[in-house]
């Protein structure tokens, strides 16, 4: 299965997480930008602004193709409880080109149900596997196991019995 893994990161969580997920599915990566300023005080508040009003930002384009690809692996940061605006505009833009979907995010404490639950009606797909971490999970010892068991499910294999998450 040729697969993708798309995302976007402010601070680099997401960045980990979807190199360690590309890796594990032997996977494309490629990161979503955009020309926002979003460091520092000042760039968090617009952020969660952009999210709070639903708003698209323009975003670079990407070199890959996703109608190339049997799977893409979607990922964002949690922003109040919401989509990221970069990954947002992206999924409005390649909905229709998206084949299967399976979506990750990672967040300061909550809110991945809601907004695997947002990526699903932006795209009109739901997600084969999803796959949740914390600021704290993602520094844990069980990291590489919820990712070998998100990878597992995505491959239709047998989920490893040693494994620290479980599905969301």
């Amino acid at each position: 299965m040729k697969t993708l893994v798309v995302f976007y990161s402010r601070t680099g969580n997401t960045r980990k997480l979807a190199r360690l997920i590309a890796g594990a599915m032997h996977a494309e990566i490629e990161e979503i930008t955009d020309r926002v300023k979003r460091r520092g005080v000042l760039g968090f508040l617009r952020s969660g602004n952009e999210v709070s009003f639903g708003r698209r930002v323009e975003i670079l384009p990407l070199s890959s193709d996703p109608r190339e690809f049997d799977l893409v692996i979607v990922g964002t940061p949690v922003w109040r409880v919401s989509v990221s605006s970069p990954v947002r505009t992206y999924l409005q833009d390649h909905a229709a080109e998206l084949r299967q979907v399976a979506f990750f995010c990672t967040m300061g404490s909550f809110g991945s149900r809601y907004v695997f639950n947002e990526m699903r009606e932006l795209c009109g797909k739901a997600p084969l596997a999803t796959l949740a971490r914390t600021e704290r999970q993602l520094m844990s010892a069980d990291l590489p196991d919820a990712v070998a068991a998100f990878a597992a499910r995505l491959l239709g294999m047998p989920v490893p019995q040693r494994v620290g998450a479980e599905p969301t």
